[in-house]
Parts: structure tokens; sequence; C-alpha cells
């Protein structure tokens, strides 16, 4: 499984990540940031492949990815 967040109070809303992700995990939030920006959201984490495109990718360094372990395997 995996964890993305996005840090509302850095994500400016340039969506780099959007469009650079290969699985369209990412989309455009109806909500605004602080700063008053459209920022990115998270919409399918079931789809990442833990590519870390959108991590790397982010000039904010708003966006980080986290492998966790599956509560259901053995």
């Amino acid at each position: 499984m995996v964890e993305i967040r996005i840090d509302e109070r850095i994500c400016k809303g340039c969506y780099f990540c959007i469009e650079m992700c290969p699985k369209n995990v990412l989309g455009k939030s109806d909500n605004l940031s602080p700063k008053g920006y459209i920022i990115a959201r998270v919409e399918r984490p079931e789809d990442c492949i833990v590519c870390r495109t959108c991590e790397r990718i982010c000039p904010d360094f708003a966006i980080s990815v986290h492998e966790t372990e599956d509560p259901e395997s053995p």
C-alpha cells in the first residue's frame, strides 16, 4: 500500500504532479490552500505504482510518498 501526502500549506497548484503521474492518481481539489491556490489532491491512491514522479517533480516539495505495510498480507 501507499500513502501520498500533499502539504496544503505549501502546494501552489502548479499541477506538474497531476500532468506527470503515469496512473492519474492525482487531480485538482475543490479546496483552496491557505494562500488561495486551488491545490492538487489524491484521487486514486490504489492505482499508485510508487514511482515517486509526483514527489520528484514538485518544485515546492509539497508531496511525499510513503510505502506502508498491507495489513492483510501474511
